[in-house]
């Protein structure tokens, strides 16, 4: 074994179980090693150092961005884990890197893009102008971007054979748990995602107007954190100016019928703001069924409110 490797594999026992013990001069060598295990190690110490030593790990900023480009996935899989770590600590300092980030959103495994995500996070409440000039490249993630199926759905579908259908129960026995892992880190991905867009609406409610056509679908996708921020989304635009939702106001109503309570709240206060008065009657008839009192009780002033509004 070579002198590098022998620092190397210490580098990699501090990191695991000593920080203290974490040879700084090895790290910065480990970034510019040929061997992508080397530079994977290198990053993991980083990850490390920003909760033991930030400022320390914050000098190697400009390394982890552009290890998030780097050719080998499990390298880039941790410089985008090293980049979530930093953004937690001091978001500011993966602004620059935001543009990378967001490519990232559409890669595999949904491990590489859910730290991605993770990355961007911290960055939606201090650095949400930094997000507007990537609307466009988000609301197509959001609407059509990588998913991971349900498990349990991949073995429903009506279509399988049985031999296809026992060959599924089989797949799935043995890899049930790495895909409901890859379905959960998926949906957290489109969940951040949607954050960022309610946040963009918020500040710059006339750019999302413009993309309301590509917002709508999302009212009803398949997971309700969508779902509930494409709704968010629809209320900023409204909030802003009415009229610019009008044509999210159908969709709205439907999701009065949603299964999830907070979607069917959400969707009670954005047809609130859209000023909807031909939802007048949907919002009475629906807080007479709601179970939840909260909800009713939204709906009910929401229907009176809108009722006033008409009358004056």
């Amino acid at each position: 074994m070579s002198t590098q490797q022998r620092h190397v594999t210490a580098l990699r026992a501090a990191v695991q179980s000593n920080p203290d013990a974490i040879d700084l001069e090895v790290v910065e060598s480990c970034f510019d090693a040929d061997l992508a295990s080397d530079r994977t190690t290198a990053l993991q110490a980083v990850s490390v150092l920003a909760t033991y030593d930030l400022e320390q790990a914050l000098e190697y900023t400009d390394r982890v961005h552009a290890l998030l480009k780097d050719d080998v996935l499990a390298v880039q899989s941790a410089a985008a884990m090293a980049a979530m770590t930093l953004a937690r600590q001091r978001p500011s300092s993966m602004v620059s890197a935001l543009p990378t980030l967001v490519e990232l959103l559409e890669c595999d495994p949904p491990l590489l893009r859910f730290r991605a995500a993770g990355a961007l996070a911290p960055l939606t409440d201090s650095h949400a102008s930094a997000f507007v000039p990537h609307t466009d490249r988000l609301l197509e993630l959001l609407v059509d971007g990588p998913t991971v199926n349900d498990p349990q759905e991949l073995v429903d579908a009506p279509d399988l054979s049985p031999a296809e259908k026992t060959a599924r129960v089989s797949m799935l026995t043995g890899r049930g748990s790495e895909l409901s892992r890859s379905r959960m880190r998926s949906v957290g991905t489109r969940e951040v995602i949607a954050n960022i867009l309610v946040e963009i609406a918020r500040i710059e409610p006339a750019t999302c107007a413009q993309r309301l056509p590509a917002i709508v679908p999302a009212l009803a996708d398949a997971e309700p954190s969508v779902r509930g921020g494409a709704i968010e989304i629809v209320r900023h635009i409204a909030e802003a100016d009415p009229d610019n939702a009008a044509d999210a106001i159908g969709p709205l109503i439907a999701r009065l019928e949603d299964d999830v309570s907070f979607v069917r709240a959400r969707a009670v206060r954005a047809l609130g703001y859209a000023e909807a008065t031909t939802a007048i009657g949907r919002l009475q008839e629906f807080a007479e069924s709601e179970a939840s009192d909260d909800v009713a009780t939204l709906a009910t002033e929401t229907a009176d409110w809108l009722e006033s509004e008409s009358e004056s």
